[in-house]
């Protein structure tokens, strides 16, 4: 161990109370004095026409371009990020670090029965001593709880927005393998507990969950922590807006590839901007502006298999992978990952939880200020240029004012990152200069003020932006006056995005804008009004007739001439079919005849309706020709049902002995055969006859 880290290691954890409150009365002090001199400052520029307001934004439409609202609240990003910064301890990183690793080393899980895991004593201790930390952090109001089978430790710090609130994951790793783990585990630990500390007096509007994972180190490609809890999060139906995943930071060496860089990667199914490079540009533009410029955006996402993040991203939730840039170190996994090694630096840490820390402040702001801005001030001599990076994430006016107090010519522009184009410039020689950019393009932005005279000045820079979290183009403060959620595209979760249905007039902070039952995505997919309960009119609501599966934009869904309020209610058949009872004869049909819509054969004569319609019938009688014989019993002997008389013989089918012959062609052929056989008769007696005779004779 060196001089250096003897001299500090081991001051902070037991005297947190004293450091918080120097720390404390620091930053009133530091806060006061900022104070007078932005206003100092600020009556000089007005003075100069340095901080004139801008245009409002509009009542309730969304207007062609956001700008700051003018007699409204803005936020010194400034001053914040600066005192963020300042609060977050390397010393603080090195002193957990040290104590986590050095008094729990081997914080693993009994694998001697893989269906069986138990955590090991060293582990469970640990738990205890990050539980103790937290409270101990946060004026023991916030302690963590055991989720998932593999007992990950989660703190909830529930926001001040309402409801739904998104919920934003800090997450570390704190079971290791077998040895101490201080970079593979113990610095994430670290992380998550500093980051507490830093951000413990800011009021979020969000809710901020702080995860330990264990289960992170069971497996070699496969964090099953980090799974259970995604799984866990799934199940609680937690919307979750981001994920700050910690992972290895101390290895700290330029002669290795990004060895002395901070690595993010993040993904997202969804191709936005704002789900996908928004905070990873914003935190790149941190680190230039008050860190070391350390922090890259990276592809390779395979290096963050096992971590929460890689979890993350399987049930397309963003997360941002945060850990050092070259990622498989020489101490890793080993028993030399100790927390002093050579190689081992906390700055790296203490910049990645800063960033980290200054984002999340920077999502607080948006429920007590109109926007922020952000201001710089320095000297430049002739020829000398300096640059400074902002971030758009809306379409809106981004206000830039530079003043200095010498003789010189300055100029000023406004320049696209990703294009390197300048799309905004102008030079000046009075002191002034104000550019009032209407930025059309989300991304990374430079500023760059250029001293073109032949003077040496101080200068004095402000710029003002709105900020859209979600990117539904509708800026935070504009969403703050609409009472929407400025995390989520779509407030109320209805199918439809918040500037979508600020567009339509429907509400976007209500699934049911008009209250008719139908989810406002049911009423705009199947073009029924948003804002009236029975667009067709028809007697229905848009939410009943969506129960029934009838149009709301049609009166007569089935087209079978009956309304469908009237086969709903009056005629009891199927709105949503034309032919309820399947008899081939439309309800409507049926209905203006007389006939029963509900039944295929209304007579109850075994004969559809659509038969007897069909082949001149009377459907409403089960005995069309009133012969006596049921319609069903003359179609089946072939006789005529429309015909009392079937073979005209002047004999109703009813009492017709054969009402398929007529009579007399019975009769006449029965007389012949009479006759022959009285003839026959006739010629055996007389031959009877007279044989006796002859027989006498003789």
């Amino acid at each position: 161990m060196t001089a250096a880290c003897r001299c500090w290691v081991g001051k902070l954890f037991n005297r947190t109370r004293i450091q918080r409150g120097k720390m404390n009365a620091q930053r009133l002090r530091a806060l006061a004095v900022g104070v007078a001199l932005f206003l100092t400052l600020g009556q000089l520029l007005a003075y100069s026409g340095f901080a004139q307001p801008i245009d409002s934004v509009g009542d309730r439409k969304k207007p062609e371009g956001h700008s700051v609202l003018s007699g409204q609240s803005i936020a010194n990003m400034t001053e914040i990020f600066e005192s963020v910064w300042d609060e977050t301890s390397e010393y603080s990183l090195g002193n957990l670090t040290k104590e986590l690793t050095e008094q729990y080393p081997s914080r693993i899980w009994d694998s001697q029965n893989p269906d069986d895991l138990e955590p090991s004593q060293n582990l469970i201790d640990a738990w205890w001593w990050a539980n103790e930390t937290l409270l101990n952090y946060t004026d023991n109001e916030l302690g963590f709880k055991h989720v998932t089978e593999y007992e990950s430790l989660v703190a909830i710090r529930n926001g001040t927005g309402p409801a739904p609130r998104p919920a934003i994951v800090v997450s570390g790793m704190i079971d290791s393998d077998n040895n101490p783990g201080a970079n593979d585990a113990g610095i994430s630990v670290a992380a998550v507990l500093e980051l507490a500390r830093v951000i413990n007096d800011y009021e979020l509007n969000f809710d901020l969950y702080l995860v330990l994972i264990n289960g992170a180190h069971i497996e070699e490609d496969v964090d099953l922590g980090g799974r259970a809890l995604v799984e866990w999060l799934e199940e609680n139906e937690v919307k979750t807006y981001t994920t700050f995943a910690f992972d290895r930071l101390l290895f700290h060496r330029s002669q290795y590839v990004y060895g002395n860089l901070i690595s993010l990667r993040s993904f997202s199914k969804n191709e936005l901007y704002h789900q996908n490079s928004w905070i990873p540009d914003l935190m790149i533009d941190l680190s230039s502006t008050f860190g070391h410029s350390w922090i890259q955006q990276v592809g390779d996402l395979d290096t963050a298999e096992r971590s929460l993040a890689f979890e993350m991203w399987q049930v397309g939730r963003p997360a941002i992978h945060v850990a050092q840039g070259f990622f498989p170190d020489p101490y890793a996994s080993s028993e030399d990952d100790t927390w002093d090694r050579q190689y081992y630096s906390f700055q790296k840490p203490k910049e990645a939880v800063a960033i980290v820390a200054c984002v999340l402040a920077n999502l607080a702001m948006i429920e007590v200020d109109t926007a922020g801005y952000r201001y710089y001030q320095g000297a430049l001599y002739p020829t000398n240029i300096s640059s400074h990076t902002f971030t758009v994430s809306i379409s809106s006016f981004v206000n830039v004012s530079l003043s200095w107090i010498n003789d010189t010519t300055m100029q000023a522009s406004i320049i696209e990152d990703e294009s390197g184009s300048v799309v905004y410039q102008r030079i000046e020689s009075d002191g002034f200069i104000q550019l009032k950019y209407l930025s059309m393009n989300v991304g990374p932005h430079k500023i760059r003020i250029e001293n073109i005279g032949t003077n040496g000045t101080q200068f004095w820079l402000n710029f003002t932006q709105l900020e859209d979290f979600d990117g539904d183009t509708l800026s935070n403060h504009y969403e703050f006056l609409l009472n929407t959620s400025p995390f989520f595209l779509d407030s109320d979760f209805d199918g439809l995005d918040d500037d979508f249905e600020v567009s339509l007039g429907s509400d976007p902070t209500e699934a049911d804008s008009d209250g008719d039952g139908a989810l406002d995505y049911y009423e705009y997919t199947t073009g029924s009004s948003l804002l009236l309960t029975d667009t067709d009119s028809d007697g229905i609501s848009d939410g009943q007739e969506a129960e029934l599966g009838t149009s709301p934009i049609k009166v007569d869904t089935d087209g079978d001439g009956i309304s469908d309020f009237d086969e709903w209610q009056v005629y009891h058949t199927d709105p949503t079919r034309k032919d309820t009872d399947g008899d081939g004869l439309d309800d409507g049909f049926e209905i203006e005849f007389g006939l029963d819509p509900l039944s295929p054969d209304t007579d109850g004569d075994s004969l559809s309706d659509l038969f007897e319609v069909l082949n001149g019938l009377n459907p409403l009688s089960p005995d069309t020709d009133g012969d006596g014989l049921s319609d069903a019993y003359e179609v089946e002997y072939c006789l005529s049902p429309t015909n009392r008389d079937t073979d005209f013989d002047g004999l109703p089918d009813g009492i017709d002995w054969d009402p398929h012959e007529h009579w007399i062609s019975v009769v006449a052929p029965v007389g012949l055969l009479s006759i022959i056989m009285l003839a026959v008769i006739y010629s055996l007696m007389k031959y009877d006859i007279y044989t006796r005779m002859d027989e006498q004779e003789d």
